[in-house]
């Protein structure tokens, strides 16, 4: 008496209480009998939960075990294997599926549909082509129901997340800083959680940089609090990774970035799913503290940074934000050491010194600095208050209208979809999609910059960096830290003695943008 094996696969675990378990058991319980089959039940492979239409049952479910058991001979050939239906064995793309319906034919196993009894094995799909068209045309069925499924639920989803987020929490998943208390159904703050993340924009506000953070809280012993990571690993010490996505993450401020997770090929990606939720979180951090750390990150990089990580003192005003008025690259401040009277301490184009092709000139660092404290002030309080920021939202409504647009062709892809079911309609809404999410990544950044550029946060750091620059004794670091939210480069010019001070937030001010810090000067003097 042949054999026969029962496959079981449900799309959700939930499945497995209702009906759907009863009712394939029974099917093939009753078709074992009528037919003279030994339904072997120690050998039952059940692929509880596990999605057909990504393939796992076949990669790493039952399935793929199933063909294992054959492959060794623990199944034998001329074994029955009984299904539902053909979309029990697979959802994936036509061309994928078939493979395996003729991998399982191939080592002399008979697959049975049970809900139309339909036969299928070597010697079938030899004698009767046909079968092999209707195996086809029931995998393309099957895959575009679920992959259209996909797309209609995920769309409906979206809205409901919107929706329901503005009323009441939507997941017990949350920053670290924060738990849910699910009696009473609101978020609270774990005190010692929420003291270290203001410590970490503290001391990016004071002028530490990313690495220095790092150093000093693993050198002061404080926990780390991030999750377990997927390998069920937990993480022993605090990485430069994760303090920059504090620094960028707006739940800091209260506000809630709705996620998804889809399915590229066999990989999860976390992606963004609509608009930010503000005041979604308890706002641990003031927007204007936020704000000034983004205005920080953008394209200004800490003084102290590599070597120099763990020092108190800055030496250099200008680190981060100064340039070669030549070449444009970084210039570095080098110090030739000191006597009573002064220090030796020149800015020198970074290329020109690691010889990578610009001249090598030092420019005197202390007539570059006392030029900017002596009439920077007056530069400052005539700095352009971001009304020629129009650009920027200009930029953001050109963006904001794309995404509508791409909103508006999806809806009328998916009707079309829906009553057609053209598989390279299906394939114009996935790549609309991709496109899509490239824009909104663009939106996101125009919104960021526009946040950190926003007045009054802009004006009120101008006028914060007049004062610190005036003030005596001067706080460098202060200063440093003022001058990278503020401009975006100083280019200082080694023959032409100036300085152009460049804002972050754009525009230029009455008194123009060039600042003097000696007479122009030849080749031979700027070479020292």
């Amino acid at each position: 008496m042949p054999k026969a094996y029962s496959y079981l696969r449900f799309s959700t675990p939930d499945q497995s209480q209702g009906d759907s378990f009863r009712r394939q058991s029974t099917a093939a319980q009753s078709y074992a009998s009528r037919k003279g089959l030994d339904l072997d039940d120690k050998l039952t492979f059940q692929d509880l939960g596990v999605s057909a239409f990504r393939g796992k049952n076949l990669e790493d479910g039952q399935l793929g075990a199933f063909l294992t058991a054959v492959q060794v001979g623990k199944v034998e050939p001329g074994s029955y294997l009984l299904v539902e239906s053909l979309d029990r064995l697979s959802r994936q793309a036509a061309w994928i599926a078939l493979g395996s319906l003729t991998s399982i034919l191939a080592h002399g196993i008979t697959l049975v549909t049970l809900n139309d009894e339909k036969v299928y094995s070597q010697a079938t799909m030899t004698a009767q082509p046909m079968d092999l068209m209707y195996a086809i045309m029931g995998f393309i069925r099957a895959n575009d129901e679920s992959a259209h499924k996909s797309f209609r639920l995920k769309d409906v989803w979206s809205q409901k997340r919107l929706k329901a987020a503005a009323r009441k929490p939507m997941t017990a998943i949350v920053p670290n800083w924060i738990w849910l208390d699910k009696a009473t159904g609101t978020f609270q703050e774990i005190p010692e959680k929420v003291e270290v993340i203001r410590r970490i924009f503290r001391d990016y506000l004071s002028g530490m940089g990313v690495a220095g953070i790092v150093k000093a809280l693993n050198r002061d012993g404080v926990p780390v609090f991030s999750r377990t990571s997927r390998n069920g690993i937990q993480a022993k010490q605090w990485h430069v990774s994760y303090i920059r996505r504090t620094l960028e993450n707006p739940a800091v401020i209260g506000t809630y970035t709705v996620h998804t997770t889809e399915h590229e090929g066999k990989k999860k990606v976390r992606r963004k799913a609509g608009d930010p939720i503000p005041n979604y979180f308890p706002a641990i951090i003031d927007e204007d503290t936020f704000q000034r750390a983004q205005a920080i990150r953008l394209d200004t990089p800490s003084a102290l940074r590599g070597r120099n990580a763990n020092r108190e003192d800055v030496k250099n005003l200008f680190g981060g934000v100064v340039r070669c008025g030549l070449c444009s690259s970084t210039m570095n401040y080098i110090s030739k050491g000191r006597n009573k009277k002064r220090r030796y301490s020149y800015l020198v184009c970074a290329k020109a010194r690691h010889g990578a092709g610009c001249k090598y000139r030092m420019i005197p660092y202390e007539d570059v600095e006392g030029a900017f404290l002596q009439h920077g002030p007056a530069y400052l309080a005539n700095a352009p208050t971001g009304e020629e920021h129009d650009g920027l939202d200009a930029e953001i409504q050109q963006v904001n209208t794309s995404l509508e647009v791409f909103d508006d062709e999806l809806s009328a892809l998916a009707e079309a979809y829906a009553r057609t079911k053209l598989q390279t309609l299906l394939e114009q809404i996935r790549k609309m999609e991709e496109s899509k999410r490239e824009v909104e990544a663009k939106r996101d950044d125009l919104y960021r910059r526009a946040g950190a550029l926003a007045d009054p946060f802009i004006m009120k750091r101008i006028d914060e960096l007049s004062d610190v620059i005036q003030a005596e004794p001067l706080d460098r670091r202060r200063a440093n830290v003022l001058m990278r939210m503020v401009f975006s480069t100083i280019t200082v010019h080694p023959l032409g003695g100036n300085m152009v001070l460049t804002y972050k937030h754009g525009g230029v001010g009455p008194l123009g943008d060039s600042l003097l810090w000696g007479w122009p000067r030849t080749e031979e003097e700027a070479a020292g």
